[in-house]
């Protein structure tokens, strides 16, 4: 772990950077110098890459719980170690850091890279291996409790507005510094996860943005509970908590998350609002709601009794006082949340399970496809356009009772192994996580590609898109989603979760 230095590192940083600038040509000095195509090696008939790449991430906290997401730096770092030497890299020529903030971060990269100019013999240039090294940072931003529910790999906002904190401050120019003199000195650099402000890497990884997993839950709910189908004469009942917490250490970055994932889940969910096909017990969402209004739907999540409690509150009581309230979908937006959710309509007694909502699929067909025994096969049953026409005020109340009974679509994000019993049962329909073999595996393919001298281009999973104002190649992979029905198949058969973990 690397400390706090004092100031010589960043007197051999500034005079690294002015050899640099004598030793390349003014042009290079402005717009970054065009990088050495590297050689490859074959050792025993295989074809070798002689580049490097230095991995920058944050670093995980220790823990044994099963109340997390499932992914985690650590096993990032992992997938892409593997990932690199599948595509030619020495397995010494790839190095792993984790630091646990920013700071320490931006020193470790400081150290890094001023390290790498002063292995020139005279001082006046950089050393001709750091043009064959790619630099992959992840910047260890700071994130609140409630974001943390999301998993690692989210994106933060780290825009002037959202890190107003000084040393924030301080440890981002520093980083930016350092990676600018690296790119300089023929160096790649990617970014991934959150982009810096005020640095234009190389390329840019988008691991899990917050309106990413909004889009992905409110599209779940479109598709389970047949909204397309819908009508305003049957319509549907569905609840939005979006946790977030004003007392937070960085109450900035808690509300831009927040506001951009309900930005997602609005941009999906609002047009049904506005035809009137689906409505809220609590009233939170209306057909006027705009993405403004996403303080409506939060909730201080800081534990499942809060959450159970919020969410009855939601509900409240049937206009009768007998029964339950109708509820049909809730978007819990992460797994922490949705446990909770799960708590509450256990606690309220509502009956059955979201494999109820399309008869044509049993608990039974979920658990044998899972365990391996038989395919899934899923015809949707949607609801009538119109609410049934009965005869009797018997069957009325009946009909109208098993409609308030039923157990409603509740999804969340983040693939907690203590949510994967929930999923089997059919309590939590659907949760989401990064894919993070397939992300490594790309990631591995931009290193390679670098390291050989190519061109992005031809890579069909990077496109060019705005970052601060400027054009940069950026790869980014569907969330996979995941429910009962697919568990096997997204999960367990490429050793994400085992049977066990699954709950049987």
């Amino acid at each position: 772990m690397v400390g706090i230095h004092s100031s010589s590192t960043a007197r051999r940083l500034l005079a690294a950077t002015a050899c640099l600038c004598m030793a390349l040509p003014l042009a290079a000095c402005g717009s970054g110098a065009s990088p050495a195509p590297t050689s490859t090696t074959t050792v025993a008939g295989e074809t070798r890459l002689t580049g490097s790449v230095a991995l920058f991430l944050p670093n995980d906290g220790f823990t044994v719980s099963q109340d997390v997401p499932l992914n985690s730096w650590h096993d990032f770092a992992d997938a892409t170690k593997d990932s690199l030497e599948d595509r030619g890299f020495e397995a010494d020529h790839v190095q792993t850091h984790a630091d646990s903030d920013l700071e320490r971060q931006s020193h470790r990269i400081q150290d890094y890279v001023v390290d790498a100019l002063d292995g020139s013999t005279d001082g006046s240039s950089a050393d001709p291996e750091a043009q064959s090294t790619t630099l992959v940072v992840a910047p260890a931003a700071p994130m609140t409790d409630t974001v943390k529910r999301y998993g690692d790999y989210v994106t933060q906002s780290l825009t002037e507005e959202n890190a107003t904190d000084e040393s924030l401050d301080e440890s981002l120019s520093r980083m930016t510094r350092a990676l600018g003199l690296a790119k300089k000195a023929g160096m790649h650099v990617v970014v991934i996860a959150t982009p810096l402000p005020g640095f234009t890497p190389d390329a840019f990884v988008s691991l899990c943005s917050a309106r990413e997993i909004g889009r992905l839950q409110a599209r779940q709910l479109v598709s389970k509970l047949q909204l397309d189908s819908a009508s305003r004469y049957n319509p549907k009942y569905i609840e939005i908590l979006l946790p977030y917490d004003a007392d937070s250490d960085y109450p900035q970055l808690d509300e831009a998350f927040a506001r951009e994932a309900f930005s997602g889940v609005w941009e999906v969910i609002g047009p049904y609002f506005r035809s009137g096909v689906v409505l809220s017990p609590s009233m939170r969402t209306t057909a006027s709601t705009t993405v403004q209004d996403w303080r409506d739907v939060t909730i201080k999540a800081t534990d499942a009794d809060s959450i159970e409690t919020e969410f009855r509150q939601r509900l409240g009581r049937p206009a009768n006082g007998q029964g339950h309230v109708r509820i049909d979908g809730v978007i819990a937006m992460n797994d922490y949340v949705a446990n909770g959710v799960v708590k509450g309509l256990t606690a309220l007694k509502y009956t059955g399970s979201a494999a109820d909502v399309n008869p044509s699929i049993t608990i039974g067909d979920i658990v044998g496809n899972i365990a391996g025994r038989q395919d899934l096969q899923k015809n949707r049953v949607p609801d009538p356009k119109r609410a049934p026409s009965l005869s009797t005020p018997e069957e009325v109340r009946q009909e109208n009772q098993k409609a308030q009974n039923r157990w409603p679509i509740v999804t969340g994000f983040g693939a907690y192994i203590s949510a994967m019993p929930n999923i089997v049962n059919g309590k939590q329909w659907a949760t989401g996580l990064v894919d993070r073999v397939a992300s490594a595996a790309d990631l591995a393919r931009i290193c390679a590609a670098f390291a050989q001298g190519d061109s992005l281009d031809g890579l069909d999973f990077v496109s060019v898109q705005d970052l601060y104002g400027q054009n940069v190649p950026t790869m980014s992979l569907p969330l996979l989603s995941v429910s009962a029905g697919n568990m096997k198949t997204e999960l367990i058969d490429p050793g994400y979760i085992t049977l066990a973990e699954a709950g049987l």
